[in-house]
């Protein structure tokens, strides 16, 4: 129970982005803090990592998440210019208007980019195996996530 207790607060510790008031396409920022708790619980116990592990990674993780957020947000702001300048009227080339488009698209790779140096990086403190149940856990995780939520939407509408 004592080992529990310590890798909570190691996870909040680590996880910054639990507490961020961030707007996302998570409207209730609170339940996205819990979704996540829950991942990095499930997470330690399907790695099986020890302590010292568990630090190492989630300050790696933590790290990582930052940088993809600084990106996803240059990409937002990259968008919304492109909207305002679309709307304003104002003509645009071919050129400018490849130029936006192609700032965009560099970003989206250095997102994929970031997560695959992200994984290679991880072969200091995890195994390959756990590497791969990780990639693999990940990917269920979301997706389990995201058919309970699916749900929760389709049942109000089903009830009128």
């Amino acid at each position: 129970m004592k080992t529990i207790s310590i890798l909570v607060l190691i996870i909040l510790f680590f996880s910054p982005n639990l507490f961020s008031q961030k707007k996302g396409k998570w409207q209730d920022e609170e339940m996205r803090a819990k979704f996540e708790e829950l991942e990095n619980i499930k997470l330690i116990e399907t790695l099986q990592m020890d302590e010292e592990t568990t630090l190492r990674f989630f300050a790696r993780k933590s790290e990582h998440k930052l940088q993809q957020n600084e990106i996803r947000e240059k990409i937002k702001s990259n968008i919304d210019n492109l909207d305002v300048l679309l709307k304003s009227g104002r003509a645009m080339t071919t050129e400018e208007l490849k130029s936006k488009i192609d700032e965009i698209n560099n970003l989206e790779l250095q997102i994929d980019k970031n997560k695959v140096e992200f994984l290679n990086s991880l072969s200091d403190i995890l195994s390959y195996e756990q590497i791969a149940e990780m990639i693999i856990f990940e990917k269920r995780f979301r997706n389990e996530v995201r058919k309970l939520l699916m749900r929760d939407r389709r049942t109000p509408m089903n009830h009128e």
